[in-house]
């Protein structure tokens, strides 16, 4: 995952996420599904590095991201999708946050994950070295340069969805698939690089820790379109 984008409203107890994941287009993948039954866990599957590249605790009301620092994984190193599954079958968000305490982040590709929920939000790295931090603002875009680092696509996709920030629940996904498939600038939302680019889109939108929505596409979204992804029926705990 490469682009990760967060609107959140803690008044109104709602959360959205949006997602592009950019990875070698030949790199064998599975669309959202259920990951785990105990707790219900819904999220991509890599069957190349095993894990997810975004999931969410359907139970606790949370989702859990990566995006690749731009060096890459080095030979040997422990598969980042998998710290992203660990990291959502947790009993909750504050209980993920302690995992990624007590685990040897260094064993792992360099990473940012992105872990949140209605209430908090919590961005976590391996790169330069092990740290964690709370967000508190209401717009979030992390992308593959080191925490506190703007990137040519972060400081613009800030930009871009502050005036979604207060729009009704019925106009963000349209509003986030049109940013997520936005191609200006030198180096776009949605990329196209031959053998590598943007192969799947995600939205996610949740209220009061129950999520309302889940859409994805297939493929880059500026030509794939997104469709419901089926959740399984509540009450999951």
């Amino acid at each position: 995952m490469c682009l990760l984008l967060a609107v959140r409203d803690e008044k109104a107890s709602r959360l959205w996420v949006a997602a592009n994941r950019d990875e070698h287009v030949a790199r064998a993948w599975r669309p959202p599904a259920l990951l785990v039954t105990d707790p219900p866990v819904l999220g991509g599957l890599d069957l190349e590095g095993g894990g997810s590249w975004l999931a969410v605790n359907l139970a606790a009301g949370f989702v859990v991201g990566v995006t690749n620092a731009r060096l890459g994984a080095r030979p040997g190193r422990r598969s980042r999708g998998q710290l992203v599954l660990d990291a959502a079958m947790q009993p909750s968000l504050p209980a993920a946050v302690a995992l990624l305490t007590e685990v040897d982040a260094g064993s792992y590709g360099a990473f940012n994950l992105l872990l949140l929920d209605t209430t908090a939000a919590f961005v976590a790295t391996n790169y330069p070295s092990q740290r964690i931090d709370q967000l508190e603002e209401a717009l979030i875009a992390l992308g593959n340069e080191p925490l506190g680092a703007e990137g040519g696509r972060t400081a613009p996709a800030r930009r871009a969805l502050s005036p979604v920030l207060r729009g009704e629940d019925a106009e963000m996904p349209a509003a986030l698939a049109r940013l997520l498939a936005d191609h200006r600038g030198a180096d776009p939302f949605c990329r196209h690089l031959g053998a590598f680019g943007t192969v799947s889109s995600t939205i996610c939108g949740l209220r009061g820790g129950i999520v309302t929505t889940y859409l994805f596409a297939a493929g880059p979204p500026c030509r794939t379109a997104f469709v419901p992804v089926p959740l399984p029926p509540a009450p999951y705990s």
